[in-house]
Order: structure tokens, then C-alpha cells, then sequence
């Protein structure tokens, strides 16, 4: 996989102004327009080693591809994009900030940094980098920039072609060092821009600081006596490319402290897409330039084209879970509704002869310590419904010929040599099967009696009962 590394230049001086936002952004345009800081973005394409490999064994001359300075939209594509922002035009502080959410934490991060700044908070983007994992949750750094510059940076990134761009303060490349590191075991980096020297230092997992320093000669460095015989490295891709990657390779775990970090506004995802269409078009245009044409398997393994679909995905999964969840409750609802409202009305058209002999075998069940009967209501209004039927000189259904019928019905589907013994009792009839004559349970006998819209109920190993109208009272 390919990654691109882009430098941004330094925000050009703007001299003094009013300090009032609008004329600040009139400034430094006028400013970033005489000293075309468009032009100015340095780049880098590398190809990206994978989290098995090891970055140390790579030699620079291995893994650099091209290198170049020049606008955002003459850079070729790559499957991932790590911009380094000078870290002198971004100010790290790590200070307490309440737990809130990301809306509300906006609202509070410019009161929270007024003790820090001597102009308004107004002109300048705060962010509050992810907490770090092991540190107390209050415990943020802050990253301050000017909101002008972060616009116009932004603006510029836009006509990058990938589909994951992320922008980090260039101190974060560097080495991680400790309080307890001694000074030969620090590294600074620096940069010229013109008679002067920028350079910077990395302090922390998330903080970093830069300055300037006078040049008296060219070639010759100044550093503070305090930092006297620290290691010190001009930013060149020599090693910037390795250290990059190093850092990419540190925070693929979620568990990184740097592993969501990324300067780049919210809106930034919604505005991207303008790099990738202009790829597209010119893919249209010219499809058999090698020197533009992407690998289709290299972009369709990309991680972070599929980050969203997955997220999505995983929405679906869990929509169509809770909706299978609450379908299957309301159906077990309906059908205990179902179930209450037939025993209601069976129990109001019970005749006074059917209701003492309900309240009979109530009665037994209770000096017997048994649990009453649910269907007992059912059952009472069956037999009652059945006898007058009778009486009336009606077939019923639970009669011997209908009965004998079904059982008829159950033959065909077990065998009929499968029974050995029946008996009838106005009622229903209870069926023994020979022993061995069956390999299937109690429940799968009583699943096939079901399929052909029959009522079998087990009442022992091989004896079952079948009940009329379907089952109704069971």
C-alpha cells in the first residue's frame, strides 16, 4: 500500500493587525498570496510497510518512491495521506477539561484557554486531541491554531487523492521522549526559512514544542545550553520517511494514544471527495496512463474504503436483530392475548351444569396439591359443546368415526403396522405404539402429528393421546 507524506509550509507573518477576526483573515490571505504558500507543499511517496514488517530494516532508498514541492493537486494518489503540520504554528497545552459531549466541549474550550493566549480566542481552532489510555480522563491536551491558516490548509488538503488523509503536528514523528531521558538521548529537529532556524522538540506522547532561533552563519545551528549534546536532525526525507511511517505503525491499535488523532475538521469527510473526483475524470480522460492508473486490488484492500460500509453493515445486523427480537415478543404476546380472550369467552358460555363441574375438579386439583389444569376451562366447554351436539344428533368432532379418521391419517405417515393398542373415551382417543417400532421422540411424533393440523399429546414412551378440533383445549 502506498502513503504519501506531505509537509506543509509555515504560516507566512502577518505583521500586526487589529486582532479582529476578519481582519486577521484579510492579512494572511494577502500574506500566503505574495509568499505562494500553495506552491510550497513538499511531498513524499513511499511504499507503506506493513505492521509485520520491520520499518528499521528498510533503508531510506527502499522505500522512497518520489519526492516533490508543489500545489496539493499536482501530488499523485495514494492509498492513505499523513500531513505534517509545523508545529510552530500549532500550540499544544495540556490542560483539565470537563467531561462533556464533542457539542458541548466546543462551547467550553475557548474559556479555557483565555488564561494561555494574549489575543482572542476568537481567531484561533481549538481541539481537544483523545484522551490518552492510562491518564486520568480530565487530563486532555489541547491543539491551538489559527483558524484563518486551518481553514486555508484545509482548503488545500481538499484536492488530495486518497481516501484517507490525516493531519498530525510534525513533532509527533520525532522520538518519544521521557522527563527521566538524559539529554544525549533527545533528538530536535529543524528547518531553515530564511535567515532563520525553526526548530522543534517532542515532549510528550501527545505534546511537542517549537522555536526560532537567529542564524549567524549558514550551516550553524543554535541550540539552548540546556539541550547541549542532544541529537539533532535537519528535517529531510531521510529519515522523516522512516519515523512517519514508525508512527502510523504505533497507533493502529485502539489503544494508541495518537490512534484517533487528526487536526482535520469534521467537515473535511463531507468535502474530500473533490480529490477522488478528479481522479475519476481524469481516469475518463486518459485510462491508459500508467502514471495515474491505480491498482484496483491495492484500493479495494484498502481499510478505510470499507470503514464506513462495515459500519454501516454492522447497523443493518443490528436493526434487523432488534426488529426479529421484538417481532418474535409480539407474536408471543398476540398469542397469549389470543389464548386469554378464547378462555373468556368459552367461560361465559359455560351452561350452570358445566360451571360446578369446573369448580369440582378446581376442587380436587386443590385437595390433591396439584396444579390446576390452564385448559381446564377449554376442556369443560369441549365436552359441553360436544354433548350437545350429541344430543341434538349432530357429528361431532370428537366422535369415533372423525377420530378414527385422523388416527387413520397417522397410520400413513408411521406406518400401519406401528399400532398396538387404542382406546376411546368419548373424548379422544389414546394410541400405544409397539416398542422399537418408532426412532423418533415423543416431540418429533407430536411436530409430525401437527404438520397434518392434528393435537397429539405424549402420555408416557410410546402412548399418546389424540384430541378433537385440533388441539383447541390443549
Amino acid at each position: 500500500m502506498s502513503l504519501l507524506i506531505v509537509r506543509c509550509p509555515v504560516k507566512p507573518f502577518t505583521g500586526n493587525h487589529s486582532g479582529l477576526p476578519s481582519d486577521s483573515a484579510r492579512t494572511l490571505a494577502q500574506a500566503i498570496e505574495e509568499s505562494g504558500c500553495a506552491e510550497h507543499f513538499e511531498w513524499c511517496l513511499v511504499d507503506k510497510v506493513s505492521s509485520g514488517d520491520d520499518i528499521g530494516a528498510n533503508s531510506a532508498n527502499n522505500i522512497l518512491l518520489e519526492t516533490g514541492v508543489g500545489t496539493t493537486e499536482s501530488m499523485p494518489y495514494a492509498d492513505e495521506v499523513l500531513v505534517l503540520l509545523p508545529t510552530i504554528d500549532v500550540r499544544l497545552i495540556e490542560a483539565k477539561v470537563p467531561l462533556a459531549n464533542a457539542k458541548k466541549l466546543q462551547q467550553i474550550l475557548p474559556n479555557l484557554i483565555e488564561e494561555y493566549v494574549l489575543t482572542g480566542a476568537q481567531s484561533l481552532a481549538v481541539q481537544a486531541l483523545p484522551p490518552v489510555p492510562g491518564k486520568p480522563a480530565m487530563q486532555r491536551v489541547l491543539a491551538l491554531i489559527d483558524r484563518a491558516w486551518l481553514t486555508w490548509i484545509t482548503n488545500q488538503l481538499e484536492a488530495l487523492i486518497s481516501h484517507r488523509v490525516r493531519l498530525i503536528p510534525d513533532c509527533l514523528v520525532l522520538p518519544l521522549q521521557t522527563e527521566d531521558s538524559a539529554v544525549d538521548a533527545v533528538t530536535i529537529a529543524y528547518q531553515r526559512s530564511a535567515a532563520n532556524v525553526i526548530l522543534m522538540q517532542r515532549t510528550g506522547e501527545q505534546l511537542g514544542v517549537a522555536w526560532v532561533e537567529r542564524a549567524p552563519a549558514m550551516g550553524e545551528v543554535l541550540i539552548p545550553q540546556t539541550l547541549q549534546g542532544a541529537t539533532v536532525l535537519e528535517m529531510s526525507w531521510d529519515w522523516l520517511a522512516s519515523n512517519a511511517q514508525q508512527f502510523l505503525q504505533d497507533n493502529t491499535s485502539s489503544k494508541a494514544a495518537n490512534f484517533a488523532l487528526n487536526l482535520l475538521p469534521n467537515t473535511f469527510k463531507r468535502q474530500k471527495s473533490k480529490g477522488l473526483a478528479q481522479f475519476s475524470a481524469m481516469l475518463k480522460r486518459n485510462p491508459n496512463d500508467s502514471s495515474s492508473a491505480v491498482d484496483s486490488k491495492t484500493a479495494w484492500t484498502n481499510p478505510a474504503l470499507w470503514s464506513q460500509p462495515t459500519q454501516w453493515a454492522k447497523y443493518f445486523v443490528a436493526t434487523v436483530v432488534v426488529g426479529y427480537v421484538l417481532h418474535l415478543g409480539w407474536m408471543v404476546l398476540d398469542n397469549w392475548r389470543w389464548g386469554n380472550q378464547m378462555e373468556v369467552l368459552a367461560a361465559q358460555s359455560l351452561t350452570p351444569a358445566s360451571i360446578a363441574k369446573l369448580n369440582q375438579e378446581k376442587a380436587q386439583d386443590k385437595a390433591l396439591d396439584q396444579k390446576a389444569n390452564s385448559n381446564s376451562v377449554m376442556d369443560v366447554f369441549i365436552k359441553q359443546v360436544t354433548q350437545d351436539q350429541r344430543r341434538q344428533g349432530l357429528v361431532a368432532d370428537a366422535d369415533f368415526a372423525p377420530m378414527a379418521a385422523k388416527l387413520q391419517q397417522l397410520k400413513i405417515v408411521f406406518g400401519s403396522e406401528v399400532l398396538q393398542k387404542i382406546d376411546y373415551d368419548g373424548y379422544g382417543i389414546d394410541f400405544e405404539l409397539k416398542p422399537g417400532s418408532l426412532k423418533q421422540t415423543n416431540s418429533d411424533v407430536e411436530q409430525r402429528a401437527r404438520a397434518l393440523g392434528l393435537m397429539v399429546k405424549a402420555l408416557g414412551p410410546n402412548r399418546y393421546r389424540l384430541l378433537p378440533y385440533a388441539g383447541v383445549g390443549s
